[in-house]
């Protein structure tokens, strides 16, 4: 009795197998049955199975066949159906022979989770016709048109611009630098610093030295020194004479061939006189004499002074020297 229970479940088997299989089906298609030489189609192949199916996906290469050509491919898509589920992949193909070619069916190998057996099912054949152009021999040959050119970017011409601009630069500071080499000139000339006129320059200066109370600290020579040093610049600044080269006496014989005032001129050469007797004599004046004396060039520059005079440049002040000379 024993093998007549194997038989039955043999053919039990048999038949939930076989209901399995014939829940399933492969298909494939193309977009067109016919493209020129070198066009492009989709070829799709799927297959619709149960739900706890599992299927063993083909894998093609580069080719679907030796003439019929794989540009690209999508993923494979899964779409659900009631019970069952929808799987399909599309390929991108094209065909450089000229020719009628079949594509071959599809086999997919599948199988149940309750069931050991490996099952198989297959796409139909297809078929692809491929044209090449027809050519009218009657008609005149063109000529074969050349590369079109395309316009540059500006990514493309920016290093060449910036190559360029770079070489004339160089080139024109070489040129710069040989004129001035020639002429024995320096090649950077600092601008000069603008000179306050010269009666608004001692005032300050005056200003300054009777705020440092010098002689106040006992410093009798070094204030009649700088008192007339800054006398001394002012006229050199104002009448462009080389007054801190000169003697009292010649600084009051030039000064008297200008016409000054006689009034503040006296009081600038008391100042002079008094100043050489303390440098040269020892002498030591009154506070009031010392007072007095800075007082006196106060207002021998205030009575002397060019309130139209421009504000000159250290440069133009060695120029109208020279000139004086």
């Amino acid at each position: 009795m024993k093998w007549i229970s194997n038989i039955i479940i043999f053919f039990m088997m048999l038949f939930f197998g076989s209901a399995n299989a014939q829940q399933t089906g492969a298909w494939s298609s193309l977009d067109s049955n016919a493209i020129m030489i070198g066009d492009q189609i989709i070829y799709e192949i799927g297959i619709q199975v149960p739900q706890n199916t599992l299927i063993a996906w083909p894998f093609f290469g580069d080719t679907l066949t030796s003439n019929i050509e794989i540009i690209n491919r999508s993923n494979i898509d899964t779409t659900l159906s009631d019970s069952d589920i929808i799987l399909h992949q599309k390929f991108l193909i094209t065909s450089f022979d000229s020719g009628y070619f079949e594509i071959p069916a599809v086999d997919f190998k599948f199988g149940f989770e309750d069931d050991s057996t490996i099952y198989s099912t297959s796409t139909g054949i297809l078929f692809l016709q491929v044209f090449v152009p027809v050519v009218d021999t009657s008609q005149v040959f063109k000529p074969l048109v050349g590369p079109i050119k395309e316009p540059y970017t500006l990514a493309e011409v920016l290093p060449w611009i910036i190559v360029t601009s770079a070489g004339i630069i160089l080139i024109v500071l070489l040129i710069f630098y040989l004129i001035k080499r020639k002429k024995k000139q320096p090649i950077f000339i600092r601008k000069p610093k603008p000179v306050l006129p010269a009666h608004i320059l001692a005032i300050k200066q005056l200003e300054e030295l009777r705020l440092a109370k010098v002689w106040q600290s006992g410093m009798l020579k070094k204030y009649y020194t700088e008192l007339i040093d800054i006398t001394r610049e002012y006229l050199e600044n104002r009448y462009h004479i080389d007054a801190p080269e000169m003697t009292s006496y010649e600084i009051i014989t030039e000064l008297h061939e200008l016409k000054i005032n006689k009034e503040v001129m006296s009081k600038l050469e008391a100042v002079l006189n008094l100043s050489d007797m303390v440098k040269f004599a020892k002498a030591i004046p009154t506070a009031l004499e010392n007072d007095l004396g800075l007082t006196h060039c106060v207002d021998f520059v205030n009575e002397t002074k060019n309130v139209e005079e421009p504000i000159l440049t250290e440069t133009d002040k060695e120029t109208n020297l020279k000139q004086s000379k």
